[in-house]
């Protein structure tokens, strides 16, 4: 069976859905294609133009989480000021870039994320940077960062 949309909503908490819901119809308003594969733990639901990814969808047995490559974070990063505590501690737990911080890190990785938040920067890989739970308290943020990206990817 192919994964549709409709079945990878079906499969997610309904407190979540209506945001789940928005993003798709606005990433793909913007001309963000979509993307469903099957993977081991569930979906992967990506959205992207050209080749450059925007965001996933990942199913984890802790729950859905959203990755969100934010290459543009500089030009919005005021928008980690209203981040939901929860979603800070995910943040702070992402692994350092290697590359940002001189170490060895793989040829193809093109790098990780500076940004400030509560003052201090972060130098944070870029496949966990902003691997955040998607939960009811943290629908509105990832809502408003995924729009600044999108904004940023034009």
């Amino acid at each position: 069976m192919v994964m549709t949309f409709q079945n990878f909503l079906n499969n997610l908490p309904e407190a979540i859905q209506e945001t789940v819901i928005r993003i798709n119809q606005e990433l793909t308003a913007d001309g963000f294609q979509l993307d469903i594969k099957e993977a081991k733990s569930g979906p992967v639901v990506s959205y992207s133009k050209g080749k450059k990814v925007l965001m996933n969808y990942v199913c984890r047995k802790s729950g859905i989480k959203i990755r969100l490559y934010a290459a543009g974070i500089l030009n919005y990063e005021s928008i980690l000021e209203t981040v939901p505590k929860t979603t800070k501690v995910e943040l702070l737990k992402a692994g350092d870039c290697k590359k940002l911080n001189g170490q060895d890190c793989s040829p193809a990785c093109p790098g990780g994320y500076i940004y400030q938040m509560d003052c201090n920067e972060y130098k944070k890989c870029r496949s966990s940077a902003f691997l955040m739970s998607v939960t009811p308290d943290a629908c509105d943020f990832i809502y408003a960062i995924v729009k600044a990206e999108a904004k940023e990817r034009g």
